[in-house]
């Protein structure tokens, strides 16, 4: 499961949508980043994709927008 958030540093975040696909999330993930760019002058500090997790984020200032991959459990795990 794919979650992407919007937030504040120090202050939370918030969930935007909940995807079980990253590619169907992409172009969420992209209007996000434009609606704050062109609404609240979102200056982009730092932007990537981590290598490893595949997850794809966003900081400027205090905000940031992150799409971050969650695992799901459909039963109880065996201990």
């Amino acid at each position: 499961m794919w979650i992407l958030e919007t937030g504040e540093l120090y202050e939370g975040g918030t969930i935007k949508g909940v995807y079980t696909d990253r590619d169907l999330a992409a172009d969420d993930f992209l209007e996000l980043v434009g609606d704050l760019a062109g609404r609240f002058g979102l200056d982009v500090d730092e932007s990537g994709e981590d290598p490893d997790t595949g997850r794809l984020y966003v900081e400027g200032g205090c905000d940031w927008i992150s799409l971050t991959r969650y695992p799901v459990t459909t039963r109880r795990q065996l201990r």
